[in-house]
């Protein structure tokens, strides 16, 4: 696709597609995965193929993801299907939770309690061990987004925890509701750019 093709129609400045990486498998449910690279489910890779087609139609410039393989699966069969580059850009990663990675959240709430909603209603200071702040989060994510070409067609494929942060910022929303922004695995959500 030429990068001509790739411009919006109307003209008036292009679009991030930001897409949550799809499922991961089913033996990390409850397990606290953030920055960690952990593989996608069979069922994962598939929602991903189905999706890349769909989101290959949204005419991207370029595809970007995290870095991490179940984000990358997901924007190499994109940017496969589009034809277009496909490049890694770390700002895209889910929050790093230092010395809770890997971990049962049970285990975690056992040792912190209700503490790690100190998480949301401390942004600017509380993290996990050795971890990101979502203040840090949200820094990260908004500087990428600025620096995106406003007239062009984005795809991301990223993490739920970075995505919510993003959206509940640029919403307006106290960091107490950037959990409502949250999405689902797999899920396109649409930002104009520039912000």
């Amino acid at each position: 696709m030429s990068r001509e093709a790739s411009k919006t129609a109307d003209g008036r400045g292009g679009r991030l597609i930001l897409v949550r990486h799809t499922q991961v498998a089913a033996h990390l449910s409850g397990i606290c995965y953030g920055a960690s690279d952990v593989a996608l489910s069979a069922e994962g890779e598939a929602h991903a193929n189905a999706l890349a087609v769909s989101l290959a139609r949204e005419g991207p410039a370029v595809v970007l993801h995290s870095g991490l393989s179940r984000a990358r699966y997901l924007a190499e069969q994109i940017a496969r299907h589009a034809g277009v580059e496909l490049l890694c850009d770390a700002r895209l990663l889910e929050m790093n939770f230092g010395a809770w990675e890997l971990r049962s959240w049970d285990d975690i709430f056992l040792e912190v309690g209700h503490g790690m909603s100190r998480l949301v209603h401390e942004p600017d200071s509380y993290c996990a061990p050795g971890g990101e702040t979502a203040n840090d989060v949200r820094d990260r994510m908004i500087s990428w987004v600025s620096q995106l070409p406003a007239d062009k067609n984005i795809v991301a494929v990223g993490h739920g925890g970075a995505i919510c942060t993003l959206r509940g910022t640029l919403a307006g929303a106290p960091s107490s509701k950037w959990p409502d922004f949250m999405p689902t695995f797999g899920e396109i959500v649409h930002i104009r750019l520039p912000i």
